[in-house]
């Protein structure tokens, strides 16, 4: 069900694993989500916003598992509460989509509501991989759209409540 750009809910704690395809999912509880495909109106508190800065690339042995742990070891484990995280920077392209599913599954251990990544090649190679070309090419119309804006690169703490820099060639496991 996953695809860049989307949104969905989910009553599963594994559903924040979508954003390694750049979606916006929230695990939610049963009788929210049984609200919401009824057709009720589904409501969450205007969270805040976490921009975590990746730079660099992982090294050696670090995995993608370290950035997670990186960001809990900054947040701990309630810093992330009523927050999304969103994940920026030259360095988030070269997590593999899988990669950032693996981020984005362990975000509640900081307690945020989900994360999300920028469309990029990896999740295009992803999405080909599993045989959904044709999802590629509709992500591939509205690219732009499912990454950050020029003016957040440029002054992030603008666009974030919190600004996390992370350099991954830093990173040990």
């Amino acid at each position: 069900y996953d695809f860049p750009g989307g949104m969905m809910l989910v009553t599963d704690s594994h559903t924040p694993t979508a954003c390694g395809l750049g979606m916006l999912a929230i695990g939610v509880g049963g009788a929210d989500l049984v609200d919401a495909l009824m057709g009720s109106e589904w409501e969450l508190k205007m969270p805040k916003l976490i921009g975590v800065k990746l730079t660099g690339k992982l090294q050696g042995w670090a995995s993608p598992k370290d950035v997670i742990l990186r960001v809990a070891q900054i947040l701990t484990t309630k810093g992330g509460t009523n927050c999304i995280i969103e994940y920026f920077g030259d360095g988030a392209n070269t997590i593999s989509a899988t990669g950032k599913a693996t981020i984005g599954n362990m975000g509640a251990e900081v307690g945020s509501t989900t994360s999300v990544f920028p469309y990029d090649s990896h999740m295009m190679d992803y999405l080909r991989k599993t045989g959904r070309e044709e999802i590629v090419l509709m992500a591939n119309k509205i690219a732009g759209d499912l990454r950050a804006d020029k003016a957040v690169y440029e002054n992030p703490s603008k666009f974030y409540d919190q600004v996390i820099t992370i350099d991954l060639s830093t990173l040990e496991p």
